[in-house]
């Protein structure tokens, strides 16, 4: 698969969609619209019931999604309907459902009545007894309801997604989605500073408690920023119910620790929801050793470093949404997080040295490092529904996200004839400000229509600064080589357009998403200037079809951009350990990937199966290459548009529940060639993925027994290719006080005290071996205390909901 064949498919795509998008357009037209209202009224006290949710499916289209809205405050809705036998149902929380068929013509006329019935029993506690399917599929996305899910409230989100189909995460809670590790994780539909700078430890850190579910978007529409490769992981946040509630959760371990709470409170048309969580380890200690050998002649013939390091974390996030209904059809939010949190670590290692032409040399060397990163971000949602048709909807949004990089190095190498002591200090900020419009018209049940425009500004700045001395009483000396200031500004202009329609049981969704960047770089002191303007298409391309009540197919083509971050830009050289060098390249360009996809999707009751073959391919992906100088001995690693990747991947996904007893498994089987285009010497290629196996058995009454486990082995990479790693945990719970304490005990990997991480670098000149023990036998105790009081399902109040942000 080269670049001109995906060429080639892209032109055929965006032809035969244009085509499509013609003829659906023209077909618009062809059903004849009626204008129906109802009005829903107690059937006891004939009051009016405002907010009750109304869903209308053609009898003879029950495999099509149904036609929802809701009543206004008059207990009045309108809508649009095409003519024929509809289904009609009518849910309000304290009444049973109505359920009745109702033909629609033209001789409709008149606002029809529909009476609800009071249910005999009325919720009067926060827990809501009725259990909703923990999968279920849009389309083209699935969606995983975590409030289903017993085992989540002692969990963080890393762990819940293990049991998640299509995601995968290994031992280290790195998370992949549908085999690759580029993608993009929003918060209520809206990128966050938090999920940018650090996912796999924010993901670890998120607690459980706080999510209501979580949306799996494989290929994402032309409404989605190009950015995001492996596609979209969108995490929906619980929302205030009409009245307050609220938890309040920690666990602590040999290792770590986490503790959270939430508030969400609603009155009338106003509602404010709250969370903040902390997470952290202790010092923890681990061993690291490296070897490399050169292949060419060289001043050594080998150098061998072994030592301990000690590693402390801290992460905290604080977030805050406001909410206001204007009236049933607009809402108003106000949001803002504030998030931040460092990294510290001491490395004491020995050096030795096998040196060509003398005596092995011994050196001592010793590295601390603190990293700060305080973010902050505020934003503002408004969005509009139309009473002619509830499903059609614009919306404005603003968003700004504040971001600082700390970081000091220090170091001392203790050499055999002479000392050398060094200093680096490195700080960064960033500033990103997001200006959105969208709107969609759907036409009837059949044909939507998605467009919209988007402005991001990016302004980063860094200073780094390099100081040296030899002797410990002595002043540090700058190194105007490695010394300056950079500032980077980007700024992404957006439009797209998508159009979603139907063709007897096919489901078509195509679309056009332009992005045109301009960034502007400048070195100051040394008058440096980086100048870059491009404009990229993103065609989209998906069809899905519904072979059965519960078999759906769907199949996708996608391309993909994933623009260089600041530390990856940053040309600050890190040279604590002066024969081992690593910068980022200011000059980075943006990385394209191109993906076609075919899944299969099984959902027949508590049962889900998938089975998904991906191809992709990227000329120019970002990636870090090393080279070694045999006459110096120093390794060089830096950052180049230098990678050439194809991969091709199958997925398979499999969950089930027998009475008490739940389960499944995600298997990954990947084949990746990854070259440099630099230098024809570094390649790598071979098979790799991942097994995770989980399970959940309710023991008896409030108590259960969940665990998880598996291998994994990432792709392959031109630095640091990794071995395979397996692990494993157990998990005992328990419901106490009316099931409003949940407490848990876990066993993480408790047959092993270390984890041995295995990677390698090489190519015709040299090579090179890691090993890495970390801690792995983890024991913790947590627990998630619930308070609150339900007086009625905010859902049915709410003109609109975070959820709906992600279609």
């Amino acid at each position: 698969m080269d670049q001109n064949f995906l060429q080639r498919i892209s032109l055929i795509i965006q032809t035969t969609a244009l085509f499509l998008i013609c003829f659906a357009a023209q077909a618009a037209h062809a059903q004849e619209k009626i204008r129906f209202q109802g009005l829903v009224k107690d059937s006891i006290n004939h009051q009016l019931l405002p907010y009750a949710r109304a869903s209308f499916q053609k009898t003879d289209q029950l495999n099509k999604p149904a036609i929802h809205t809701a009543s206004d405050t008059t207990g009045l809705f309108t809508l649009s309907l095409d003519t024929g036998i509809y289904q009609i149902s009518i849910q309000l929380v304290g009444y049973n459902q109505l359920i009745k068929k109702l033909k629609i013509s033209a001789t409709t006329i008149g606002i029809q009545n529909f009476w609800l019935q009071p249910a005999a029993n009325q919720l009067k506690q926060v827990n809501v007894i009725g259990k909703k399917p923990l999968i279920s599929q849009q389309k083209d996305k699935l969606v995983y309801d975590v409030e289903q899910d017993e085992a989540a409230k002692g969990e963080n989100i890393s762990d819940v997604m293990r049991r998640i189909p299509m995601l995968s995460v290994d031992g280290e809670g790195n998370v992949q989605l549908n085999g690759q590790t580029n993608y993009k994780v929003l918060l209520n539909g809206r990128e966050t500073a938090m999920f940018a700078q650090n996912t796999k430890d924010a993901l670890r850190g998120f607690p459980g408690a706080v999510v209501a579910k979580i949306e799996v978007i494989t290929s994402p529409s032309a409404k989605y920023d190009a950015e995001g490769i492996g596609g979209l992981i969108n995490i929906i946040t619980k929302k205030a119910i009409f009245g307050y509630n609220g938890f309040v959760n920690a666990y602590y371990s040999n290792i770590n620790y986490q503790t959270s709470t939430n508030f969400s409170v609603r009155s009338g048309k106003f509602a404010v929801t709250g969370t903040y969580f902390l997470s952290g380890n202790h010092n923890n200690k681990s061993k690291v050793s490296s070897e490399t050998l050169p292949l060419q002649p060289s001043f050594y013939q080998r150098r061998f470093l072994e030592g301990n390091q000690v590693a402390n974390r801290f992460l905290n996030n604080g977030n805050l949404e406001m909410s206001y209904n204007i009236d049933t059809l607009q809402t108003i939010v106000l949001y803002g997080n504030v998030s931040g949190g460092h990294n510290k670590s001491r490395l004491a290692q020995h050096i030795t040295t096998d040196l060509t032409n003398a005596d092995p040399q011994l050196d001592f060397f010793t590295q601390n490092i603190r990293n700060s990163f305080p973010t902050y971000g505020i934003g503002s949602d408004f969005i509009k529904k139309f009473k002619s048709n509830p499903d059609k909807e614009l919306s404005f949004r603003f968003n700004g996200l504040f971001s600082k990089n700390d970081g000091l190095y220090g170091s001392l190498m203790d050499r055999a004839n002479d000392d050398l002591f060094r200093q680096n200090d490195s700080y960064s900020k960033n500033k990103e400000y997001t200006f959105q419009t969208d709107f969609v018209q759907p036409f009837n049940p059949d044909l939507k229509l998605e467009t919209g425009t988007k402005f991001i500004f990016r302004d980063a700045n860094s200073d780094y600064l390099s100081l040296s001395r030899t002797a410990e009483d002595q002043p540090f000396e700058p190194d105007e080589s490695n010394s300056d200031s950079f500032a980077y500004k980007q700024q992404v202009y957006s439009g797209y357009g998508s159009l979603a329609f139907s063709l007897n049981k096919l489901n078509f969704r195509t679309g056009l998403r332009a992005e045109h960047t301009e960034v502007d770089g400048e070195f100051f002191n040394t008058n440096t200037k980086v100048k870059q303007s491009y404009t990229t298409l993103i065609p989209d391309f998906s069809m899905n079809t519904q072979l059965s009540k519960s078999y759906t197919m769907v199949f996708g083509y996608t391309k993909r951009l994933q623009r260089p971050y600041i530390n990856t830009l940053n040309p600050f050289v890190n040279n604590n350990d002066p024969l081992n060098l690593s910068f980022g390249n200011p000059e980075l360009g943006a990385q394209t990937i191109h993906t076609l996809s075919w899944q299969n999707r099984i959902l027949k009751g508590v049962n889900f199966f998938s089975f998904a073959l991906n191809a992709s391919y990227s000329g120019n992906m970002i990636t870090q290459y090393t080279t070694f100088n045999e006459t110096s001995g120093v390794s060089t690693t830096q950052y180049d548009n230098v990678g050439r990747n194809r991969e091709f991947a199958s997925l398979i996904s499999f969950s089930s529940s027998i009475k008490k007893l739940r389960g499944g498994f995600n298997l990954t089987l990947r084949y990746n060639k990854i070259e440099n285009t630099l230098i024809s010497s570094q390649h790598q290629e071979g098979i790799s993925g991942n097994l995770g196996t989980f399970f959940y058995l309710m023991l008896y009454k409030s108590f259960s027994i969940s665990g998880s486990g598996g291998i994994n082995r990432p792709p392959y990479t031109l630095v640091n290719s990794q071995k395979a790693i397996h692990y494993y945990q157990i998990n005992f719970g328990g419901k106490f006080f009316k099931d409003k304490l949940n407490a848990t005990v876990n066993f993480n990997n408790f047959f092993n005290k270390w984890r041995n991480n295995y990677s390698f670098t090489e190519d015709s000149n040299f090579s090179t071996r890691v090993h890495t023990q970390t801690p792995f036998r983890v024991t913790y105790i947590g627990f998630t205390y619930n308070f609150g009081k339900l007086k009625e399902n905010l859902s049915k109040k709410r003109g609109v909901k975070n959820d709906d942000l992600v279609n």
